[in-house]
């Protein structure tokens, strides 16, 4: 795990602006938005499904309250869409496994540096098969994928979920993927789709801080710089400050493969490596 040293720069509070809107704006809803972490769209698809959801408040309906609600066909459930490995390395309580956009992910043989053991190199350096995978299933060096197509996903997904209207919360790693089954989703006819905007591993945030000069004091003329924020406060930036349901929000991780969850038209890829 690489660790980033602490910088000496202070965090200033930035209170939330909302939007101002005159009377004569049109209020009619855009016909899609950009779900991304910074600001940057490249690479993430314009959302059309319903909106997102919170880690925590997605824990909270469908743990929490599990068993509470009046309407059991309404009963808001978890597609984790991350590829096998990830899924069996650990999900949330009573999530669907349901893959997109790839089913499985091989990986490159990754070792540690022989120079630097506390790096990680791809393979060959010294014939190590060690840390192929993070601790959350994912690879750290991609060999090959077996992808997921459209169709067959949203399939899958009316054969286990039939009731278009019944709350959908999608996740994957750090929000991406998930953007694209919520659309497909929301492409097929369901009504009521969020996505888990953190992710289950997350991503480290950052925030503007006042850059100041060796005694502290402001720089002329005033500057910020978007840096990382240490959420521990343990003077590093490491996994642990990445804003996901497995590090800085610490909800429970179920590890079990049970059979009405997992994605049973490849269940054998759950055993592989």
């Amino acid at each position: 795990m690489s660790i980033i040293t602490k910088p000496t720069i202070l965090a200033i509070a930035i209170p939330a602006l909302g939007a101002i809107f005159s009377a004569s704006v049109q209020a009619d809803e855009p016909t899609c938005f950009y779900e991304s972490r910074s600001g940057d769209t490249g690479g993430i698809e314009c959302a059309t499904y319903h909106s997102e959801i919170s880690n925590t408040r997605a824990f909270l309906e469908t743990v929490v309250k599990r068993g509470k609600w009046t309407k059991p066909s309404l009963r808001p459930v978890i597609i984790d869409v991350r590829s096998t490995p990830e899924y069996r390395a650990g999900h949330p309580e009573h999530a669907y496994n349901v893959p997109y956009p790839y089913i499985y992910q091989e990986c490159k043989d990754v070792g540690p540096d022989p120079v630097d053991p506390t790096k990680l190199t791809v393979a060959g350096a010294d014939g190590s098969t060690e840390n192929d995978r993070y601790i959350d299933g994912a690879c750290v060096s991609t060999k090959s994928t077996t992808t997921q197509p459209p169709q067959d996903f949203v399939n899958y997904v009316e054969s286990i979920i039939p009731n278009k209207d019944t709350p959908i919360y999608t996740m994957c790693r750090t929000g991406v993927r998930s953007v694209g089954a919520a659309n497909r989703l929301e492409e097929a006819g369901y009504t009521n789709v969020r996505n888990m905007w953190e992710g289950f591993v997350g991503v480290n945030l950052k925030a503007p801080f006042i850059v100041r000069d060796a005694n502290g004091v402001p720089v002329v003329p005033a500057k910020t710089e978007d840096l990382f924020v240490d959420l521990n406060h343990d003077g590093n930036f490491t996994d642990a400050d990445k804003n996901g349901w497995l590090y800085h929000l610490g909800l429970p991780v179920d590890t079990r493969l049970l059979p009405p969850l997992i994605y049973k038209p490849r269940a054998e890829t759950y055993n592989w490596d």
